[in-house]
């Protein structure tokens, strides 16, 4: 399932790293949109994914939407001002949930190249709880381990695949909304 979660998503993710690629996170304001963008798409999706996380894989989930809040507010950006958009009513469909913890859990894989390249706020004291976070790791390995002892029929792996390119989808619409708005300037 997972290789095939892979092939059908490669050209969202693909779009998708390019717009977030496109962010100097050395920069305070690119990484204040960053972590804007993710909040904005976790609004949607956190109970979808924490359902699985909690249900399926039977562990606690990481509560990113509460790191987040906090990396905002010492950005002093508020995540409530943020908009909520809805995303496509499939990740909340039997078995959506896997595909929403496919594209969560695996994004969590690129906090380790965002450390290993810095992030503003890292190097300036003000590290990020949600971009320092390694517990996304152990839901990564649990989807894994999840998804290999189970069998899919072919209308879970439907419902599985469209939640997962849905989840994208609603990434990028996140990105579009954090990328163009305004954060507070350091000098009023």
């Amino acid at each position: 399932m997972l290789s095939q979660l892979r092939a059908v998503t490669r050209a969202s993710h693909d779009r998708l790293d390019a717009a977030f690629g496109a962010l100097d996170l050395g920069a305070a304001d690119d990484c204040a949109r960053f972590l804007a963008a993710h909040a904005v798409a976790l609004k949607g999706l956190d109970a979808p994914f924490r359902r699985f996380v909690e249900e399926e894989l039977d562990m606690p989930c990481p509560d990113f939407p509460a790191m987040l809040a906090a990396d905002l507010a010492e950005r002093g950006l508020s995540m409530s001002a943020l908009p909520a958009p809805e995303p496509d009513a499939c990740v909340h469909a039997p078995c959506g949930g896997a595909g929403v913890a496919y594209v969560i859990a695996g994004s969590r894989l690129g906090n380790a190249v965002i450390r290993a390249e810095g992030y503003h706020g890292r190097e300036t004291g003000l590290p990020s709880r949600y971009m320092e976070d390694d517990t996304g790791h152990a839901v990564w390995k649990a989807l894994n381990t999840w998804a290999r002892a189970r069998s899919f029929g072919p209308s879970e792996e439907r419902a599985v695949e469209a939640a997962a390119l849905a989840t994208f989808a609603h990434f990028e619409t996140a990105f579009a909304v954090g990328s163009n708005m305004e954060t507070p300037r350091a000098d009023g």
